[in-house]
């Protein structure tokens, strides 16, 4: 079995068009979307895990979030990959 790599994410958001951090079923929200995005680049399920949680519509700047994975891109291949998938009011520090 191979070994997971513990990644940090540093992330900033404007959350205008989200119902917060934490993911919902029915709703759009910070942590769904950069999730969707992990498993397009790594072929897996991850569980990104956020150091906080936001409300609905609040902003943040430096928020850290981790997720384990087997993939091999390097981290700042997911800075760059991330960025590129993710919409304009997401990204990766």
């Amino acid at each position: 079995m191979s070994e997971k790599r513990n990644i940090k994410l540093l992330l900033a958001f404007d959350g205008t068009g989200y119902a917060g951090w934490q993911k919902q079923k029915s709703e759009k929200t910070i942590q769904g979307i950069v999730e969707e995005y992990l498993q397009v680049m790594t072929e897996e399920h991850p569980c990104l895990h956020g150091a906080g949680r936001t409300d609905a519509g609040v902003h943040a700047l430096g928020m850290v979030a981790n997720f384990q994975t087997g993939s091999n891109i390097p981290c700042q291949g997911f800075v760059k990959g991330l960025n590129s998938l993710l919409p304009g009011d997401i990204r990766i520090l």
